[in-house]
């Protein structure tokens, strides 16, 4: 992954945030509720999406942003669920400590 790609860092402590796999393959994903504005999801389409337990450890599991939709109903109501597609290469990636806004960092541009 270059350092200059578009990518979104999640922590997802307890593994719960996927969804389901789709696919013959098993390797396309969705993980929500994320609470960030939609534009933001709509330019990151396309962008790495990076698991973390914690801010300071390496991604545990990543992939491509396919998609991305809003949940319309229920308790999570207005969050973003990402469709993504599963790549062992982006597994243990680091981010440094700067630009998390509580479990999120989005970066657009290097």
């Amino acid at each position: 992954m270059s350092p200059k790609s578009k990518r979104i860092h999640l922590i997802e402590r307890s593994h719960r945030n996927f969804l389901k796999g789709m696919g013959q393959d098993g390797k396309k994903w969705e993980s929500g509720f994320w609470s960030l504005p939609e534009d933001t999801a709509k330019k990151l389409i396309g962008g790495s999406i990076l698991f973390h337990e914690k801010k300071s450890t390496p991604s545990y599991s990543s992939g491509i942003i396919l998609d991305y939709r809003i949940q319309e109903t229920g308790e999570w109501e207005g969050l973003v669920i990402f469709k993504f597609e599963v790549l062992d290469n982006h597994k243990r990636t680091w981010t440094d400590g700067k630009g998390w806004k509580q479990d999120i960092k989005v970066v657009l541009k290097g």
